[in-house]
């Protein structure tokens, strides 16, 4: 093909049109989307809470109440720390437990907020039955979570997933939405985020391209960081600087569901 047609004035204005931006989306947009199911009062489940940042987010907005809910110490501790200093701590409640065994009574909650914690659970199909259980006959789960936009892939599933634990098949559409409905919900929302929170936070901070210069640093003193720090810790680094950079080139996809538990399934 002629030079002067690939290059053309269109070709060069159009990338003047992608350094114009287009206005993305960023993280706040999760409690945007919630805000219609929040009110002042309710009680909130966060399941995964890991430093308790958006159960304290949202007990501020709404003045609602909280128990969070991790299977990781450290991050127990760390929530429990940030609730105090931020004195909430006559809202929130802070203990260790996993998704799968609440330890909850049936229908005690208005709302399941559960953000990056789909991914990782073993047994999907027990932790979203025991989410419905916990949910008032009105309540909403709120999930911020991951898709695969194409088939599974074997090397990228060894050098990303299995390293930072993700449960490849819980990253399939079909496969998760099956699975929302054999626990007993409904999907009334389906937001498709798409690449727009990382260009938000690319365009005002230059996230992703820090990512992608630790991960070409990692890779480049890989001996070093093995020596240092161990084989383990190095592939969950790579993992997780990768997991950011696909998000970036829509490999990963971040979706918002909101469901409620009206389904007959």
């Amino acid at each position: 093909m002629d030079m002067t047609e690939i290059y053309s004035e269109s070709f060069w204005k159009l990338f003047d049109e992608l350094d114009s931006g287009s206005g993305p989306a960023g993280p706040d947009q999760l409690y945007e989307i919630a805000d219609p199911y929040l009110h002042a009062g309710q009680r909130i489940l966060d399941v995964g809470c890991r430093d308790a940042r958006h159960l304290i987010e949202l007990s501020r907005r709404f003045s609602s109440t909280g128990v969070g809910v991790d299977p990781v110490p450290w991050h127990v501790q760390r929530a429990q720390a940030a609730v105090e200093e931020a004195g909430l701590a006559d809202q929130i409640t802070i203990r260790l437990g996993v998704a799968e065994d609440l330890g909850e009574e049936p229908a005690s909650f208005d709302i399941v907020w559960c953000r990056d914690v789909i991914e990782v659970l073993p047994d999907l199909t027990t932790a979203l039955a025991e989410m419905r259980r916990v949910l008032r006959p009105a309540g909403h789960l709120i999930v911020y979570t991951n898709l695969l936009d194409g088939p599974i892939d074997a090397a990228e599933t060894a050098s990303i997933h299995e390293p930072l634990g993700n449960v490849v098949a819980n990253l399939v559409e079909s496969d998760l939405e099956d699975t929302f409905a054999d626990a007993g919900f409904t999907i009334k929302i389906k937001h498709v985020i798409g690449t727009e929170w990382r260009e938000y936070l690319e365009e005002r901070d230059q996230v992703v391209s820090g990512e992608l210069l630790r991960l070409a640093r990692l890779r480049r003193i890989r001996d070093r960081v093995v020596d240092r720090y161990g084989e383990e810790a190095f592939r969950t680094a790579e993992a997780s600087l990768q997991w950011g950079v696909h998000q970036f080139l829509g490999r990963f996809v971040p979706v918002i569901y909101v469901a409620g538990g009206t389904s007959s399934r």
